[in-house]
């Protein structure tokens, strides 16, 4: 009995061990640390109107790109920071192209071949 409930836990493990699970990465626009910068200002069809992205703690950007359309899509970034006397300066727009390919499709007409 004990060696049966050993085979059928190592079967088990086995079965974890080998499965191969499915993860799906996203996207992102990210930049070097910049000091001073406290938000980013995007412009582009899928950021519309302008919008202002927080920086992260260290000045640099994590921007999630997975909503932006499929296929070539164009945005430009300005790095702002927030002077109590000046109030918000931004830099000049810098301009990034990327491409966000489509969903992988199943393969069709598969058969197994003698």
């Amino acid at each position: 009995m004990k060696k049966l409930i050993l085979i059928v836990l190592a079967m088990a493990c086995m079965g974890v061990l080998l499965y191969a699970p499915i993860s799906f990465a996203a996207p992102f626009l990210v930049c070097d640390p910049q000091t001073g910068v406290t938000s980013y200002q995007l412009t582009g069809p899928v950021w519309v109107p302008t919008a202002l992205v927080p920086a992260q703690a260290d000045g640099s950007i994590k921007l999630d790109v997975a909503t932006a359309n499929v296929g070539a899509n164009s945005l430009t970034v300005k790095a702002c920071k927030t002077d109590p006397i000046w109030g918000v300066m931004c830099s000049d727009a810098v301009p990034f192209q990327f491409v966000r390919p489509s969903s992988p499709s199943l393969p069709t007409s598969l058969s197994l071949q003698p």
